[in-house]
C-alpha cells in the first residue's frame, strides 16, 4: 500500500481519487488572466492551478446555465439529454417539459454507486420538480439554491436557500463565502473516511444581479470593490471584478485545505465556467453586464465563440503535468467521461436512448498532450442558434426558436437555410463568411449538422404522473407539486416504476418519500415501515402491492 509524505495511506480509497469540481457562472474566457492578459482581473489561485496543471483554452460549452450543466453531468448534448433550455415549471410528460430525462443517468448517480460520498453546494439549476432536485439525482447532501439566480447577500428567512429537501431559514452571509464554508465542512468530514468524495461547488459568481450604476448596491463585499477601484478598475467593471476576485480567494481556501488535510495528491481539481460572459450590448440575450470574452464575438446565450468558449482547467498535484496548455478541442461532455474514467467507472456508450458524446481527457493529459483528442464534430443549439464546429471550420445560423425541441421541424428548416461558414484559425471573431468560397466544406458540415438532428431520440420515459392531460390537471400539479402516493391515478406497478429512479428493482425510503412536503414525509415514512415486511429497508413490488 502506498504512502504519502506524511505516511498516510494513498491507496485506502481503492484507487479512487477525490474530485473537487468548481463551476463559475457567466464567467467569460477573457476574464481568466492565464487565457487573456488584457483583463484587469487578478485571480492568483486560478492562475496557480493553471500553472501547476493543465489549461484548455479551446474548451466549448452550451451558452446557457442549465443546458451547460446538463451536458457536463450527462455526457450528452442538451438536445439529447432533455435540457434543451433551462428547466421550466411544466410537469414531466406535458408539452414543453424541460428537464433531464429520467432514463438518463447523471454523473453523481454513477459516482455514488461507485462508493463516492457526494455533496453539491451552491447553484443547481437542473430542475426543481419531483425527481429533479440534487438529492433525487445522486447527491447525499445539497445546500444551495435550485433556480438560475439568487442574490449574493443571504438573510435568514428571506432567501431561497435549501438544505437537502428543506428550506434553510437560518443561513446568513455572502453566497460565495457560505458555499465555500459548506464545501469545506463536507471535505473535512469525508477526508478521513475510507470512501472518496465528490464535491460539486457551483458558485453564482459572476451571474447578475451586479451593480452597473451608482444607484444600486454592490453584490461583492465592499472591501473587494474598494480594492478594484483603488487600482483603477472602472466603476462599470468594479463590482464584476470584485465578485470574481472574491471567488478566487475563496477557492484558495479550499486549495489550502486540501494541503492541510494531506489529500492534495489524491484530489483532482477541475474549474470551469458554465457559459460565456454577458456583455453590455443592447438587447444582450443574457442580460447587460460587463463581461469579457476576450477576442470572441457574442456572449452568453449566443452560439458565437464568446458564448461557447470559456475557462477550463484541471489540476492534480503530482499526477497531472504542470504548465500544459492543450489546444485540442474539448467540450462539456468530456467532463462526464473524464470523471468516470478517474473513478474507474467504464464510460457507457449510451445514456438513455442517445449516445454519450464525451471522451476522457486523462490519457491526453497524462501523455502531456502527445495523445491527441480525435477530431470530431461539436454540435451547438440554443434558441435557434445552430452550429457545428469541426477542426478549424464552424458552420452557423440563426433559424429562429420556433422549432426546438421538434428536431424534425428544425431539420426541415435547416435544409432550406443558408448558413455562415467561418475559418476560426484565421477569423476568430467570425466576421468573414466563406460559404461560397468553400462549397465542399460547407456542404459536408451542413450534411453533418442535418444528419445529427435527424437522429436524435427525443422521447421521454414514462412520466411519473399519469391520468388527465396537462391542461386538465389541477393547478398544483402544473406547478410541479407531486400528487399523494395514494393517488388513484396510478397502480402499484406504475407507482413502483415511477419511484424506482435508479431502476434497481427495489425502493429505498428516500425513493418512496420522493419530494414530499413536511406534512407528507412522516406519513410516507410510517407507511414505508409498515409495507417493509422483512425490515430490510427496501420495498419489493410484492410488498408495495400488499
Amino acid at each position: 500500500m502506498g504512502k504519502d509524505s506524511e505516511g498516510k495511506d494513498t491507496d485506502r480509497q481503492n484507487g479512487k481519487p477525490n474530485i473537487l469540481f468548481i463551476v463559475s457562472d457567466d464567467h467569460g474566457w477573457g476574464d481568466l488572466p492565464s487565457n487573456w492578459d488584457k483583463t484587469e482581473l487578478r485571480l492568483p489561485t486560478l492562475d496557480a492551478l493553471a500553472a501547476k496543471g493543465v489549461r484548455f483554452p479551446n474548451y466549448h460549452t452550451v451558452p446557457l446555465c442549465g443546458p451547460s450543466r446538463a451536458c457536463m453531468f450527462t455526457g450528452q448534448y442538451s438536445t439529447e439529454n432533455g435540457m434543451w433550455r433551462g428547466p421550466g415549471q411544466q410537469p414531466l410528460g406535458s408539452p414543453g417539459y424541460r428537464g433531464i430525462k429520467r432514463d438518463v443517468k447523471m454523473l453523481p448517480e454513477h459516482l455514488a454507486e461507485a462508493g463516492y460520498k457526494t455533496g453539491a453546494f451552491g447553484k443547481w439549476h437542473l430542475g426543481a420538480l419531483d425527481g429533479e432536485v440534487p438529492n433525487d439525482r445522486g447527491f447525499d447532501e445539497f445546500r444551495g439554491f435550485l433556480k438560475g439566480a439568487h442574490p449574493y447577500w443571504i438573510k435568514p428567512g428571506r432567501s431561497k436557500i435549501m438544505h437537502n429537501r428543506e428550506p434553510d431559514q437560518t443561513s446568513e452571509g455572502h453566497a460565495t463565502e457560505l458555499f465555500t464554508q459548506w464545501a469545506e465542512k463536507f471535505i473535512r468530514k469525508n477526508a478521513a473516511k475510507e470512501d472518496p468524495f465528490f464535491c460539486y461547488l457551483a458558485y453564482n459568481a459572476v451571474h447578475g444581479p451586479l451593480r452597473t450604476d451608482k444607484s444600486k448596491p454592490t453584490s461583492a463585499p465592499e472591501a473587494w470593490v474598494k480594492k478594484a477601484l483603488d487600482r483603477g478598475v472602472s466603476f462599470l467593471r468594479s463590482d464584476y471584478v470584485a465578485i470574481l476576485e472574491h471567488m478566487d480567494d475563496n477557492i484558495g481556501r479550499l486549495v489550502d485545505l486540501l494541503d492541510e488535510l494531506g489529500i492534495a495528491d489524491n484530489t483532482l481539481i477541475v474549474f470551469v465556467s458554465d457559459n460565456g460572459g454577458c456583455t453590455m450590448e443592447e438587447d444582450a440575450a443574457g442580460g447587460r453586464f460587463p463581461g469579457n470574452n476576450g477576442p470572441f464575438s457574442g456572449g452568453k446565450a449566443t452560439t458565437y465563440q464568446g458564448g461557447l468558449n470559456v475557462p477550463f482547467l484541471m489540476n492534480w498535484k503530482g499526477r497531472l503535468p504542470q504548465r500544459l496548455i492543450s489546444d485540442d478541442q474539448v467540450m462539456h461532455c468530456d467532463i462526464f467521461a473524464t470523471f468516470l474514467d478517474v473513478a474507474g467507472i467504464p464510460v457507457p456508450k449510451m445514456n438513455g436512448k442517445n449516445p454519450v458524446r464525451g471522451t476522457s481527457l486523462m490519457s491526453h493529459m497524462l501523455s502531456a498532450g502527445k495523445k491527441t483528442i480525435p477530431e470530431r464534430a461539436m454540435i451547438f443549439e440554443l434558441w435557434g442558434n445552430v452550429g457545428v464546429r469541426k477542426g478549424d471550420y464552424k458552420l452557423w445560423a440563426n433559424v429562429g426558436r420556433d422549432h426546438s425541441p421538434d428536431w424534425n421541424a428544425l431539420v426541415a428548416e435547416l435544409k432550406g437555410a443558408n448558413l455562415a461558414l467561418f475559418d476560426l484559425s484565421k477569423d476568430i471573431s467570425e466576421k468573414n463568411d466563406l460559404r461560397t468560397e468553400l462549397p465542399e466544406v460547407y456542404g459536408s458540415l451542413k450534411k453533418e449538422l442535418i444528419d445529427y438532428f435527424s437522429q436524435i431520440n427525443g422521447e421521454y420515459p414514462v412520466p411519473e404522473t399519469s391520468g388527465p392531460s396537462p391542461k386538465d390537471k389541477p393547478e398544483g400539479m402544473l406547478k410541479g407539486k407531486a400528487p399523494g402516493l395514494n393517488s388513484n391515478a396510478r397502480t402499484p406497478d406504475e407507482l413502483f416504476k415511477a419511484r424506482d429512479r435508479n431502476g434497481d428493482g427495489v425502493l429505498t425510503l428516500e425513493e418512496f418519500i420522493g419530494k414530499a412536503g413536511k406534512g407528507n414525509a412522516p406519513a410516507r415514512t410510517k407507511r414505508f415501515k409498515k409495507l417493509d415486511s422483512n425490515g430490510d429497508g427496501k420495498l419489493q413490488l410484492d410488498e408495495l402491492k400488499k
